[in-house]
């Protein structure tokens, strides 16, 4: 499996090389957690935001 470039990647058998694959799926990992947050944060502002217009009185 190659997850590096072929101009960083190093022997596919060295311990660097597993090293720079597990690198890049944590980095993978903590960008997918940063965004499924940053999703959640808009999904809350929406509910909210729906909730106090509902709420509000019609003029």
């Amino acid at each position: 499996m190659t997850l590096a470039c072929a101009t960083c990647k190093a022997d596919p058998n060295s311990i660097i090389a597993q090293a720079q694959d597990l690198a890049v799926l944590v980095m993978l990992g903590f960008l997918a957690i940063g965004m499924f947050c940053v999703a959640l944060i808009v999904i809350n502002f929406v509910r909210r935001q729906q909730r106090l217009a509902a709420n509000l009185p019609q003029s």
